[in-house]
């Protein structure tokens, strides 16, 4: 689904969300992409190769940060997971 979506829309990165997991790394991509997660694995980045140096800022309990450069601007990216069952609406 993401390299049809990547194939199709030409994006940076990927923001994710209780992504499927395997020795720590998020699984079925392909190897030339970066990733990283939050320490639960629930919160997920992933940078295709046209992001230039990738630089990880913090990596939390539920949240994901880097910073790329693109054109000469410094871009932040988050990736934060929140549960609603935590929570009653």
């Amino acid at each position: 689904m993401l390299l049809k979506a990547a194939k199709q829309h030409q994006p940076d990165s990927f923001l994710v969300q209780e992504p499927h997991v395997k020795d720590g790394k998020i699984a079925g991509i392909p190897k030339c992409w970066k990733s990283w997660l939050s320490k639960s694995g629930k919160a997920g980045i992933i940078a295709l190769p046209t992001c230039s140096t990738p630089v990880v800022l913090s990596a939390k309990e539920n949240t994901m940060a880097i910073k790329i450069t693109k054109k000469s601007k410094a871009f932040t990216i988050i990736s934060s997971y929140s549960s609603n069952n935590k929570y009653q609406w």
